[in-house]
C-alpha cells in the first residue's frame, strides 16, 4: 500500500480551509458557545493544551498575583503527566475542561459513535480532581456535526471563543503585541483564547503568554471589566 503525504503548501490550505468551516466563529455555530452575554462587562480567560512544565507553573503564580481565575482545557496526556498541576489549579479556584485526550482532530472528523478521545481525557482529570468536567473545547477547535453531537449527548458544553490570539506561535510573539490584540477585540461576554503550554509535550519553556496575561488583565480592568470563568461567565455548570 502506498502512502502519501501532503506537501506543506497543500497541507497549510488544508488547514486553513478546517479552521475557517469548523471552527469558531464559523463552524460549529449550533453546537459552540463562543461568548457570553454582551449586556455585562466581564471576560473570561481560557487557556488550551497543557499542563506543561514550567509554563503552566508560571502562569498559575502570575494569575494568583493578578487574584485572577481562568478556565484551563486540559489534554489528557499532558494531566497524566502534571497531575498536580491540574490539582494545584483547581485548588486554586481555576476550572478544569476537557481539551481531547491527544490533541487529535482526526478523531472528532471520525463518524461514528466512538467518545473515547474525549472519554479517556475526561477520565484522567477526574482521577486527579475527583470530578468530571462538564465544559469541553475540540482540539484547534476543529468541530463537526456528529462531534457535537456526541459531546454534548456526554453532559458537555462546548466552548468556543471570540477573541483569537496567537500566543501559540513558535518563536513566541511578544506578550505585549499579543495583549494589545486581545483587548482591542474584547468586548462585553468575551471568551479569550490562549495557551498555556504545548499538547503531548511533558516539559514546555513558554513565557509570553504569562507577559500577555499580565498586561491584559490590568489593562481590561481599568476599562471596567471583570473575569471570571467560563461556568461563571455562561451560567452553565462547570462539572458533571
Amino acid at each position: 500500500m502506498i502512502r502519501t503525504r501532503l506537501v506543506p503548501p497543500l497541507k497549510a490550505a488544508v488547514n486553513r480551509s478546517g479552521t475557517f468551516l469548523l471552527s469558531p466563529p464559523h463552524g460549529g455555530k449550533s453546537h459552540f458557545v463562543n461568548h457570553g452575554p454582551r449586556t455585562r462587562r466581564a471576560v473570561a480567560l481560557t487557556f488550551d493544551d497543557g499542563p506543561s512544565e514550567p509554563c503552566t507553573s508560571a502562569l498559575i503564580d502570575a494569575m494568583a498575583e493578578l487574584d485572577v481565575r481562568g478556565t484551563f482545557f486540559c489534554v489528557g496526556t499532558n494531566v497524566r503527566w502534571h497531575g498536580d498541576l491540574v490539582r494545584r489549579m483547581y485548588d486554586a479556584g481555576h476550572v478544569i475542561g476537557n481539551h481531547s485526550e491527544r490533541h487529535s482532530r482526526k478523531a472528532g472528523l471520525r463518524v461514528g459513535d466512538d467518545i473515547q478521545h474525549f472519554v479517556e481525557s475526561e477520565e484522567a482529570i477526574e482521577s486527579v480532581i475527583g470530578v468530571k468536567p462538564a465544559l469541553y473545547r475540540p482540539p484547534w477547535g476543529w468541530l463537526t456535526p456528529w462531534e457535537g453531537r456526541r459531546v454534548r449527548a456526554h453532559g458537555y458544553t462546548i466552548i468556543g471563543w471570540d477573541v483569537y490570539t496567537l500566543d501559540w506561535k513558535w518563536p513566541e510573539i511578544d506578550g505585549e503585541i499579543v495583549a494589545r490584540g486581545a483587548c482591542d477585540e474584547t468586548q462585553p461576554g468575551s471568551i479569550l483564547l490562549l495557551h498555556d503550554a504545548n499538547a503531548g509535550v511533558q516539559r514546555w519553556d513558554k513565557t509570553e503568554t504569562v507577559r500577555a496575561v499580565q498586561h491584559i488583565v490590568p489593562a481590561l480592568r481599568a476599562d471596567g471589566y471583570e473575569f471570571l470563568t467560563v461556568d461563571q461567565l455562561l451560567d452553565v455548570p462547570a462539572y458533571q
